[in-house]
Formats: structure tokens, sequence, C-alpha cells
């Protein structure tokens, strides 16, 4: 199936699916100014490199498998030219000149790099899980093809941005452009990373965007949300609210309870987990039109 290379999307998708409403991307294009991240389309910013890459697109629209860059391939960027983009280390000062500082000065202190995270022997891994590694884009298939040695190609280290060059702290290739960042290959050789050990926090999420419209004797509503976590997830419903639990993207929980402006029949109602929204489906309990979706909009 072919990939979307739209921001912010990057989903498989099928031509037989693919309407104006299957993409959740972002037109523009990333914007870093003093510690904060985010896209030039819409409003919001953050401050780490991986909410960064969960921020829901602003725009609805069709996929496309376009490439970004003028070449067929898109992972085609040369990265080797942004090798020397890092000053060369200061000289050593003269030990002769120096001695008395030097013995005064204290020990260094070193630094200790924190400990890989490894899957837990014996994990279960559900089959397609990403790997979380950064820098791999690796889906489980099976524990011989998917869990061995060497196997992950990725950056332990952390996102680096500093004055327009863009790269990883554990290794030495930078970038100018965002997506030529994306494509720059691990530097460290390991196994994938599908579950780990370290609990995932979970972020309360701002409240999730959402729409809605009728058609005869149902109310159609949508809750805009990536990669939802279905087994984690929850919608309810009463005779005049929608109770939401969504677990989604890296970890965010959003939380809600809709007061409805009519009342449904709950039995009746139902919702599906797509690849961009949750999308329900309200019985009306009377033929009358909605005004209003909330009670407290009326």
């Amino acid at each position: 199936m072919p990939k979307c290379t739209r921001n912010g999307c990057g989903q498989e998708y099928e031509d037989v699916t693919n309407d104006q409403m299957a993409c959740q991307y972002h037109p523009g294009i990333p914007e870093f100014h003093e510690g904060l991240k985010g896209w030039t389309c819409c409003k919001t910013r953050v401050h780490s490199f991986d909410d960064f890459m969960e921020i829901a697109g602003c725009k609805l629209g069709s996929h496309s498998s376009t490439p970004k860059h003028k070449d067929d391939d898109p992972f085609k960027a040369d990265l080797t030219k942004y090798d020397d983009v890092l000053p060369a280390p200061p000289s050593a000062p003269s030990t002769a000149a120096h001695v008395e500082s030097v013995e005064a000065a204290p020990e260094p202190r070193v630094a200790v790099p924190e400990p890989i995270d490894e899957d837990p022997v014996g994990a279960v891994i559900a089959q397609g899980a990403k790997c979380k590694r950064n820098g791999c884009q690796a889906v489980y298939e099976s524990e011989s093809t998917s869990h061995g040695p060497e196997m992950c190609k990725f950056h332990p280290g952390t996102a680096l941005f500093h004055e327009g060059n863009k790269g990883w702290t554990c290794c030495k290739p930078r970038a100018t452009d965002f997506d030529e960042f994306m494509h720059i290959k691990g530097c460290t050789l390991g196994r994938h990373l599908f579950v780990g050990t370290k609990p995932e926090k979970k972020v309360q999420a701002d409240k999730c965007r959402r729409d809605y419209y009728q058609m005869g004797g149902s109310v159609i509503v949508s809750i805009y949300a990536k990669k939802i976590d279905r087994e984690a997830s929850s919608v309810e419903f009463t005779p005049d609210t929608i109770k939401l639990h969504l677990v989604y993207g890296d970890g965010k929980v959003y939380d809600d309870e809709i007061a409805l402006n009519a009342s449904i029949v709950p039995e009746d109602s139902s919702f599906e987990y797509l690849s961009t929204k949750v999308e329900i489906k309200l019985a009306k309990s009377s033929p009358a039109a909605w005004t209003v979706l909330e009670r407290d909009s009326a």
C-alpha cells in the first residue's frame, strides 16, 4: 500500500478509501523558535521534540504519496554534506603556562549515559507494533524476523536543533531541512524496542477537535485524534451524555463528558475507531432536528 507523505500523517492507505476526510495533516512547515516547536499553519506550540511529532494535523484532505524531494526517491538526500557543521573543539592550553590553574581545578564530572531500554524477555508484542526507537520505522512481524540482535539501526540520543542545523546528540550528521533530518540514518545497532520496560507517561491532552452532522434519525459525531489505542480507550453512552476516554498519540489522554442537547437511545448508538478519529453514531430518541450538539451551547 502507498504511504502518505503529507506532514503529520505518514499512514499507509488504500485508494478506495482515500476521500477528502481521510488525511489529517499540516500544510505548513516546521517552525522552531526560542525553545518552542510547532507548525507555521497552526498555533499549537510544545517544548519537546516527541510532543512536536504528535501535534495533530490542522487540515483534512486526501492522502498523497508524492515525494517531497525533487528526485523520485525522497530518501536520496546527501546527508554527508553536513558532517562538518559542528565547530572544531578548542585546542588544549599550554601545560607549562597553566600548571597552577590545572592543579586547582576540580576533577571533571563524567556523564553517565542513560541505559538503553530493552523489551523484557517473553514480552507479548502485538502484530504490527512499531519500533519506539528514534530513527527506526520497523514493524513487528515475528520473534525470529523482528527481534534479533543488531536488527535495529537507531539514534540513542535526543533531537538537537541549533542555529538552523538539525541532528541528533549521539552522532555528527546535521541537516538544514526538516525532511532530511527525519531521514538521517541511525548510528547505533541493537534490538528493536516494541514494548520496553519504562512506564509510558500519560499526558492529559487539550480538548480534541470535533464536529457533527445529522442524517435522518442519527447524529454523526467525529472526535479527531490520531493513533488511538483501541484497547485502552472507551466510549460510553447514557440517554443524555457521551463519556469519552481516549488514549492516543504518544500516551496522551483525553477525558470528556458531552452533555447532549437532546436524548438518545444508548443501545442503538455505536462508535468506530478510524485512523484519524473516532466516529460516533447517535440514535435520536425523537426525529426533531438538533440545533446544537451540547446542551450548554443551546
